[in-house]
């Protein structure tokens, strides 16, 4: 098994920190609207934070999971994703009609 890493995961990386930075602007700009800021930053923190483990793992050899702990989180974060998207359908239509 190849245990390189694909260099998608480092723009993964670079994309997700930028969205925290922007998620966090956004819960500070739009206080009353803080629920999709919230939601967004959990998944962008989600999304970094495995990135992160997954280069510190494979690329600079500091090992915190096994590989199949790394699958299942990266498992976890997919499921985060739909979970999200999901509620964002039950709740977007409903916030519409206030």
């Amino acid at each position: 098994m190849d245990l390189g890493i694909n260099p998608i995961h480092s723009v993964i990386w670079l994309v997700s920190f930028i969205g925290l930075i922007i998620s966090i602007a956004y819960i500070i700009k739009y206080k009353e609207k803080r629920g999709y800021g919230i939601t967004a930053l959990t998944y962008f923190l989600d999304v970094f934070l495995y990135n992160s483990v997954l280069h510190l793992q494979l690329v600079w050899g500091f090992h915190f999971l096994t590989l199949q702990g790394l699958e299942i989180w990266s498992g976890v974060v997919r499921l985060h994703s739909l979970f999200l998207l999901i509620s964002f359908l039950l709740i977007a239509p409903s916030a519409r009609n206030k």
